[in-house]
C-alpha cells in the first residue's frame, strides 16, 4: 500500500493521463489503481495497492512532474518509500530503472 498527499495524486494523475504520449509508459494498470484510490480523509492520503513495478512507474511520473518545477512530491515519495527513478539507469526500453524498494510495504 503506498499513501500519497494530495498534490502527489494530482502529479500522478497528470501522469497517468499523459501515459500513451509518452516514450516509457505507466505501468500495466497503474491507471486502474489511480481510478480506483481512495482518500482516507482522517490523515488527508489517497491509498493506492500498487505492484513493485507500478511503485517504480510512480516514482517516474513524480520525477518527470519534478522537471516541471516541483520536486516535493518525488521528494516526499523517496523519503517516505525509498524509491526513486534513475534517470542514468533508465536506457528508455521497458519499464523505467528505480533505486530503493525497503519502504515500498508501508510508510516509515
Amino acid at each position: 500500500m503506498v499513501e500519497l498527499i494530495r498534490s502527489q495524486m494530482a502529479a500522478l494523475r497528470v501522469f497517468v493521463g499523459l501515459a500513451d504520449q509518452l516514450r516509457v509508459p505507466s505501468a500495466d494498470g497503474l491507471a486502474e489503481q489511480v481510478r480506483a484510490a481512495s482518500c482516507d480523509h482522517g490523515i488527508k492520503r489517497w491509498r493506492l495497492y500498487l505492484t513493485p513495478e507500478q511503485v517504480a512507474s510512480v516514482a517516474y511520473g513524480l520525477r518527470l512532474h519534478r522537471m516541471t518545477g516541483s520536486a516535493a512530491q518525488a521528494n516526499r515519495f523517496a523519503r517516505e518509500y525509498g524509491v526513486v527513478h534513475s534517470p542514468v539507469r533508465d536506457l528508455g526500453e521497458g519499464p523505467p530503472a528505480a533505486r530503493g524498494g525497503a519502504g515500498i510495504g508501508g510508510r516509515g
